[in-house]
Order: C-alpha cells, then sequence, then structure tokens
C-alpha cells in the first residue's frame, strides 16, 4: 500500500477538515437575499434613509472654500490666487447664486499672514554672500503681506465645525462642495491612507477626523471633495467608516477629486506672483469646467462622452490629461475599485492541491458565497474570461469609459506609445526615463561637491579677515554689511573668480535639475496611463467579484461623480 510521505500529511489533515466544515459555515455565513424585504441591501437602505414625504425642497448646494498654510511661511501667494480665482469663475461653472463659505490662513486678522516672491525685488550684494557662504538662501527673497481675501473666518477646526453646524440647517437635498487649496502630511505606517490637511498655526486634521465632521451632516445630503494638498490622495478614503478602508463602506454619499495618491506630493504652493508659472491641480479641474484659464485665456472645456456638458470626473480625466506636473490624480471610484475588485482572476480552484494554498482555498470559499447573486459565479471564472492588464489596448478600450478612453489615447500620444501591450510598454518607459534620471543626478551631485569646495575655501578666507564671522549673528557683521565694507567683501570672496564660479555652478545644477524634472514628469505621464488602464480591467471585474449592492454602490458613487454643476437636478437622487 502506498505511504504517504510524512511532510504532506499536515497539509491533508487540513484540506479534509476544510471539506468538512466549508459546507456548514457556507450555511451559517450565507448572506440573506439582497431582494427579501427582511435583508435590505446597502443601497435599499441608502433609499429607505433618504426618502422623503412629501414635495422634496428645492436644490442647493453650499460651497466650503478652505486652506493657505499653517503659517505665514508656509502660506504661499498661490493658495490665495486659487481662492480668487475660483471666486472669479464660480459663476460661470453653474454655481452662481449658491452660499460660499471661505476660511483661509489666519482668517481677517490683520497681521502680514502671506509669503510672495517678486522677481524684481534686488537682495543687497553682502547679503547675498553671506547668506550662500555662512548660512542658506532658503526664503531670502521672499517678501510678506496680509491675504486680500476678506475670508468669513480662519483656516481652523472651529470654523469648519461651524460650517457643519450651518449646513444642518440647510435642505436635505443639498450638495456639500469642498474646496481645499493648502498643504498636506504623510499618514503614519500602520495607517498611510490616514494623511492630513494642515490647518493654521500648525493644526492638523487629519482623514478619519473631517470623516467623523461630515458624519454630523444631514444624512440626505451629498458631499463632493476637491483637495489639492501634498498626499491628497489619502481623503479618497472619506467613502469608508472613520476613512478606514477596514471598517466598511460608510452610507452616506460622498466623492471627491484628489491631485495625487496617498503616498506621493503634490505640485503647487510656491511664492511667485506670475500667475503664468502655476500649474497644480484645480488650476487645470476649474479650467475644464470654465473654459478659461486663471490667467484668461480661452480654452476648450472636455465633453468626452459627447453630451453637450462637462462633468467633474470628465474635469478631473482633462486634468490627468494636460496637467504638466509630478500629481498623479486619483478620485474615490479609483480607491472603491482597488479595495473591492482584483487586477488577477481568482486562483483556479481546480489547480493541483500541491500548488494551491490554504489561503487561496478560503478566499475562493469567501468569493463563492459573496457571489450568490453576481452575474458570474467565481466556478465560472477561468483566466480565459478575465480581461488583463497587459492585453491589446484594442480590447481594453472596447469596454472602457469614454473618459478612460480619452486619458488612454492622450497619454499614449504624448508618451509616443503604438505597441499592443501598452501597459507594458508605459512600464519600459518609466524604466527608461528612470535612468535617465538617474545619470542627471549623478552629475548634479558632482557640481554641487564642486560648489561645496568653493564655498569652504571662500568662508576660510572670509573668516581669516573677520574672524566673528564664525557666528553670523555677531555685532561684527553689521560693519561688515555696511556700504563702504561691501566692495571689500565682494573682493575677497572672488580672488580668482570664486564667487563667479559659485554662481555659475549654482545655475548649472539648476538646468541639471530642470531636465531631472521634465524626466520625473514624463514618468508620470506613463504611471496615469497605467493607472488608468488598471482602472478598466478593475471596473471590468468588479461584477464578477462581488454582489449586486457592493456594484450598485460603485455605480451610486460614480454617478456622483458624474455631477454637473451647472445643471443642479444633476445632483437629484
Amino acid at each position: 500500500m502506498f505511504a504517504m510521505p510524512f511532510f504532506l500529511r499536515p497539509i491533508t489533515f487540513i484540506f479534509f477538515c476544510l471539506w468538512i466544515i466549508l459546507p456548514f459555515l457556507e450555511l451559517f455565513c450565507k448572506e440573506p437575499d439582497p431582494h427579501s424585504e427582511k435583508a435590505p441591501t446597502i443601497q435599499n437602505q441608502l433609499l429607505q434613509k433618504t426618502k422623503v414625504e412629501g414635495s422634496p425642497p428645492k436644490n442647493n448646494c453650499n460651497i466650503l472654500v478652505w486652506g493657505g498654510g499653517y503659517s505665514p511661511s508656509g502660506n504661499q501667494i498661490s493658495l490665495e490666487s486659487n481662492v480668487k480665482y475660483f471666486q472669479r469663475i464660480k459663476d460661470t461653472i453653474g454655481l452662481k447664486g449658491y452660499k460660499t463659505k471661505t476660511l483661509f490662513s489666519d482668517g481677517a486678522d490683520k497681521a502680514r499672514d502671506l509669503q510672495f516672491y517678486d522677481p524684481n525685488f534686488k537682495l543687497p550684494p553682502a547679503n547675498l554672500i553671506l547668506a550662500e557662504i555662512f548660512g542658506s538662501t532658503r526664503g531670502i527673497f521672499n517678501q510678506y503681506r496680509n491675504n486680500q481675501l476678506l475670508a468669513d473666518g480662519s483656516s481652523s477646526g472651529k470654523e469648519i465645525d461651524q460650517w457643519i453646524n450651518e449646513l444642518n440647517q440647510t435642505s436635505n437635498h443639498s450638495l456639500n462642495l469642498i474646496y481645499f487649496t493648502g498643504h498636506g502630511g504623510k499618514g503614519e505606517k500602520k495607517t498611510p491612507y490616514n494623511t492630513t490637511a494642515y490647518l493654521w498655526d500648525n493644526q492638523k486634521l487629519k482623514v478619519d477626523e473631517l470623516s467623523k465632521k461630515i458624519n454630523l451632516l444631514p444624512h440626505e445630503q451629498k458631499t463632493v471633495l476637491i483637495m489639492v494638498q501634498c498626499y491628497s490622495g489619502g481623503f479618497a478614503n472619506i467613502i469608508f467608516k472613520e476613512g478606514d478602508p477596514q471598517k466598511g463602506l460608510h452610507d452616506q454619499s460622498r466623492a471627491g477629486f484628489f491631485s495625487t495618491v496617498q503616498d506621493r506630493v503634490a505640485a503647487g504652493c510656491t511664492p511667485d506672483i506670475r500667475e503664468e508659472n502655476y500649474q497644480e491641480y484645480s488650476t487645470r479641474f476649474w479650467e475644464a469646467l470654465c473654459g478659461e484659464s486663471r490667467t484668461g485665456k480661452k480654452s476648450k472645456v472636455p465633453d468626452f462622452n459627447n453630451d453637450g456638458k462637462t462633468s467633474l470626473l470628465e474635469a478631473h480625466s482633462y486634468v490627468i490629461i494636460n496637467s504638466n506636473t509630478i500629481d498623479i490624480p486619483v478620485k474615490t471610484t479609483d480607491i472603491f475599485l482597488r479595495k473591492f475588485s482584483s487586477i488577477k482572476p481568482p486562483k483556479d480552484k481546480n489547480s493541483s492541491v500541491f500548488t494551491q494554498t490554504v489561503e487561496s482555498l478560503l478566499k475562493d470559499f469567501r468569493l463563492s458565497i459573496t457571489n450568490k447573486d453576481s452575474n458570474v459565479s467565481v466556478d465560472q471564472l477561468s483566466p480565459k474570461d478575465w480581461l488583463y492588464v497587459e492585453d491589446p489596448i484594442a480590447q481594453i478600450k472596447d469596454v472602457a469609459s469614454d473618459e478612460s478612453i480619452a486619458i488612454i489615447e492622450a497619454l499614449s500620444q504624448k508618451l509616443g506609445l503604438k505597441k499592443t501591450n501598452r501597459f507594458k510598454e508605459a512600464d519600459q518607459k518609466i524604466n527608461d526615463l528612470k535612468k535617465k534620471r538617474e545619470e542627471l543626478v549623478k552629475k548634479k551631485k558632482e557640481q554641487e561637491n564642486k560648489r561645496k569646495q568653493l564655498k569652504t575655501k571662500i568662508k576660510n578666507r572670509l573668516k581669516k579677515e573677520w574672524p566673528e564671522l564664525a557666528n553670523i549673528q555677531h555685532p561684527m557683521v553689521d560693519f561688515i554689511k555696511r556700504k563702504e565694507n561691501v566692495d571689500k567683501l565682494v573682493k575677497l570672496a572672488n580672488i580668482d573668480k570664486d564667487w563667479n564660479e559659485v554662481q555659475n555652478l549654482k545655475k548649472e545644477i539648476s538646468t541639471f535639475e530642470e531636465k531631472r524634472f521634465q524626466f520625473e514628469k514624463q514618468q508620470v505621464l506613463a504611471m496615469r496611463l497605467k493607472r488608468e488602464i488598471e482602472n478598466t480591467v478593475l471596473e471590468v471585474a468588479l461584477p464578477k467579484l462581488n454582489a449586486p449592492d457592493i456594484v450598485d454602490r460603485y455605480n451610486q458613487l460614480q454617478k456622483l461623480e458624474r455631477i454637473i454643476l451647472s445643471v443642479p437636478k444633476s445632483w437629484e437622487n
């Protein structure tokens, strides 16, 4: 009789136990019929809660424009300009007449809270040399003034709470539009999705905290967020209870658009007074909705589905296509799909026990339970039925949304990608650009080392003449900066033309950095393309892996993302 090897006996025992207990677990875990009156789906629960007796009140939109920095040194003029731009185009995009509350930096305080840079501002030569050689030039060209927004209050948790209280007095059929333009921070290692929006006076508001505030709104109201800070993608998790993907979907209707994913910094936030240099997310987002750039230049509004209107989703897609930044924009449905769908199909249950793990068996079991009412059962799934990211791009576009098709085609053209396996080609493009960036980083570092050596040489020379420079705050330093001594300072610094060379190397380093930055922005275009292909594959897989209530929730969320602000009825139901 065949003797089983000893190392297979524990595996056999585990499979035997599973074979015995799975039928009982299925009976125990079986979900109620989603069409039963006794067991309403998530969608049905929402419909029951939002039911209003009599004629529904007139539609309303509550707008919160919120932002600024955490302190004067982090409150750049571009943030103020973002608010001014929105105020200017608000009526054009369909929000005329709706109450808007503006919370910005220190509010109505008359202190100089705003940082700006004027290219015509000239720094005295002595200050520049001493800063370069003995300290830092960071912020030395910046100036400050009071913000000019006439805000309703400061950017604070208290003011946001007050706005939430005000919303409880408005129509149950209101749409709440929250636009945040400010700074953001990373989440912690254990909760990377729980990122931060910075408030004034170095206060913070995390995803879970904002979620709890929105919890207090009338259940029937819908909320849409547009947030453009660094790591803003963490706030896309607002669709989950307490902003935590592990705690399940929140039953309030929430959606949002964010400048970048949760683990990347975002473009923008500059003290430069020249608006033509502003490239951040909302610059393109509002431009897509109003057909006019922040500098007044007319542009063609996107209409990817040819319905004669521009939705918020189309505006977001327009940003992905046209934004020349390091941002990887993200929306709430992206997060939903990555939670409930999968790039790869479930493991084939008919495969050999020697290649299939207990973990994959349990996953198949869970899927078999949750797919009792789905369109395709797990038993019917096979690798041949699956849409893969590396499938021919024509096949992917056949099932993609109008917005996704527009993104895939536009980014492919910008990157010069034409191969059938577009996902793999984009991945190769990223790797090629990464190598070019690394070469430039090496060259940049070489020039930085040369510059550092020259600065040390100049420093020693100046300290030999003025030993007091060992402490840049010494009273003698004021004497050195006096007009009659400036020529001597400059002459000593520029012996053997060392100071001129320091300045020339700074320009070269800046050139290397600009080239490296251009390569990075090309990389990001390829990363955006890959992400959009993933979105399509995940959307196709969603109904194959989930019961109808999850698919319904996805459709509801996507409907909210497709709101057209110029047609108020579009946010009904």
